[in-house]
């Protein structure tokens, strides 16, 4: 028995497996950045619905402070007041808002993980 046999034969089987563990990290990695991406962007489309919705909840909160009975400008000012106080209040809330974003990128990033160890615990 060749001694460089067996030691070639083991090289190439480790290189083999570093190679298929490469390239199933880069395949981890591309599914998770493409999950993160799309969530980013859905994320996107509903701060653009919401920032519509919000200027015309505006506009028709003027009306209505306006058909009260204030003047036009009195209604702006307190439409403005009230946004005023719903930055506040998303200010007062900051840590529990980005937390939730946190652990959702966290569920995303991990989520093949997850899906592992469920199928190495069954076995």
């Amino acid at each position: 028995m060749d001694i460089s046999g067996i030691f070639g034969g083991i090289k190439e089987k480790v290189i083999r497996y570093v190679e298929v563990n490469v390239n199933l990290f880069k395949i981890k990695l591309i599914g998770r950045t493409s999950s993160l991406l799309s969530y980013i962007m859905f994320a996107l489309i509903i701060l653009i619905l919401l920032c519509c919705i919000i200027l015309f909840f505006g506009y028709g909160l003027t009306e209505v402070f306006f058909d009260a009975g204030l003047s036009r400008i009195a209604s702006y000012f307190l439409t403005t007041g009230i946004y005023c106080a719903l930055l506040a209040l998303v200010l007062l809330l900051r840590k529990n808002i980005t937390g939730f974003f946190n652990n959702a990128f966290i569920d995303i990033l991990t989520e093949d993980e997850e899906e592992d160890d469920a199928e190495s615990k069954s076995k």
